[in-house]
Formats: C-alpha cells, sequence, structure tokens
C-alpha cells in the first residue's frame, strides 16, 4: 500500500508545480501584453508626433524655399540698389565739381560787377561834376550875354528900378508876348532877352532868369527888382507873375495864372539864376 501511495503524491507536486508555472507563464504573459499594448500606444503617439513634426518640417522646409527665393530677390535689388547708388554718387560728385564751377564763375561775376559799380561811380562822380562845370559855364554865358546886350544897347549907366505899378504899365504895353513860340528859332531865351532889351529902352533895370528844371530842362524868364514890392518875377510869353520856389513845379504852382497849364515833362524847379 505504501509503495503504491508514493507517485500519486508525486505527481500531485508534480501537477502543482505545473500549474505554478502556468500562472505565471500566464501573469507573465499578462503583464507583457500590457507593457506591449502600453507600448504600442507610445508607439502610435510617437509616430503621431512625428507624422505632426514631418508635417512642421514640410511647412518649415517650404517657407525656408520661399524665404531663400524673398532672400534672392532683395540681393538682386540690393545689387541693383547699389548700382544706382554708385550712378548717384557719381552724378553727385559731376554736380559738385559743376556747383564749384559755376561758383567760381559767380565769383568771377561778382568781382567784374563790383568793378563795374565802382567805375559807374566813379563815371557818375566825373559826369555830375562836368553837368556842374556846364551849368557854371552856361550861366556864366548868360550872364556875358546879357551884359553884351546892355552895353552894345547904350542905356547900362542909366537903368532904374521901377514901382510896381511902372512894371505893370511897361509889361501891358510890351508886345513881346503877342509873338509866336517857334521850337529851334524862337523861344524862352528870345522872349526873355527882347523883353529884357525893350525895358532898358525904358531905363528900367531888368534881370534874365535861368531856370533848371529836374531831368536837365531849362526855362527863361526875366524879373525886375520894384522899389515898393521887391524882386517881381514875370513869364515874358504870357505877361503873368511868377511865385518862383526850388523844388516847385513850375507851370502850375509857381506862376500865378488861371489858366490850366500842362506839361509833358517834370517842370519841377531844381535851382534858378538871376543875372542882372
Amino acid at each position: 500500500m505504501v509503495s503504491k501511495s508514493a507517485p500519486s503524491a508525486k505527481k500531485v507536486l508534480l501537477n502543482l508545480f505545473l500549474s505554478i508555472c502556468i500562472i505565471g507563464l500566464l501573469a507573465f504573459g499578462v503583464i507583457k501584453t500590457t507593457q506591449l499594448n502600453d507600448t504600442q500606444q507610445v508607439l502610435a503617439s510617437t509616430q503621431n508626433e512625428l507624422t505632426v513634426t514631418q508635417s512642421d518640417l514640410s511647412d518649415t522646409q517650404t517657407t525656408l524655399a520661399t524665404t531663400e527665393t524673398e532672400l534672392s530677390q532683395t540681393q538682386s535689388d540690393l545689387a541693383t540698389t547699389q548700382a544706382n547708388l554708385s550712378d548717384t554718387q557719381n552724378e553727385l560728385s559731376d554736380t559738385e565739381i559743376e556747383l564749384e564751377t559755376t561758383t567760381q564763375k559767380l565769383e568771377d561775376k561778382s568781382s567784374q560787377l563790383a568793378q563795374t559799380q565802382a567805375d559807374y561811380m566813379t563815371t557818375s562822380k566825373a559826369l555830375k561834376t562836368e553837368q556842374a562845370l556846364s551849368a557854371s559855364l552856361k550861366s556864366s554865358f548868360d550872364n556875358l550875354q546879357v551884359n553884351y546886350a546892355s552895353l552894345t544897347t547904350g542905356y547900362g549907366y542909366v537903368m532904374k528900378d521901377p514901382t510896381y505899378q511902372q512894371l505893370k504899365a511897361f509889361i501891358a504895353a510890351d508886345t513881346t508876348d503877342a509873338k509866336t513860340y517857334v521850337l529851334d528859332s524862337y523861344v524862352c531865351e528870345d522872349f526873355s532877352f527882347d523883353v529884357k532889351t525893350h525895358a532898358m529902352q525904358q531905363k528900367f533895370r531888368c534881370a534874365y532868369v535861368s531856370i533848371r528844371f529836374i531831368g536837365d530842362k531849362a526855362h527863361a524868364i526875366v524879373a525886375f527888382n520894384t522899389t515898393d514890392r521887391g524882386i517881381i518875377y514875370i513869364e515874358p510869353q504870357s505877361d503873368e507873375e511868377v511865385n518862383l520856389q526850388a523844388g516847385k513845379h513850375y507851370w502850375t504852382q509857381c506862376v500865378i495864372t488861371t489858366v490850366h497849364y500842362t506839361t509833358t515833362f517834370n517842370d519841377t524847379i531844381e535851382r534858378f539864376n538871376v543875372i542882372w
């Protein structure tokens, strides 16, 4: 009985061991299966991330290609801009040279203008000197003519100054104003000399008055030094009295008349000489 029961116990132990091994293998298989599932999930997630990364990489490569194209175009534009800048710098250099040349020419012209202005001032002063000398000589000449007329008429030693009434009567009776003014033939100087001659024939002292207007125009009238009213100026072409004043318009401000005179020149009196 004993020899028959021992193999049965071994068999039981063997079966138990095999069961334990099978259970261990099953547990190990479950663990490995779980780990495999986890690994597969991680792998799937990693593949998804890799796909996204590859997509991002593709987009980045596309952006990089676009950027490289833009960079190439920018480099081309920069090269063009540098070429244009070089041309502009050359033009600027040429312009600076032209400006320096123009400035030098302007300085030369300015120097010439200054010299011309200085020459003009010198010439102008010389002209004024000559004009003053000419006026002085003309005055002397007029005086000589008057003195000559006085001496040749024979009345120079018995002249007298009239009263105002004697003057008015003489002027009213004198017919010089009835004569006609003829340019270059019978002008204001002739009227004045005729009145002076007629006054000397009446033994009245009469002055020849030379008037200079602004603008180198001239005129001539006569004057009497009356014993009761002083010097009276007379316009011999019209027998009108004249309030002679330098700086006044002769025909519109000095001639005492009701007639409206008009002139084609500036009749402002610059100066006048009374020659007895």
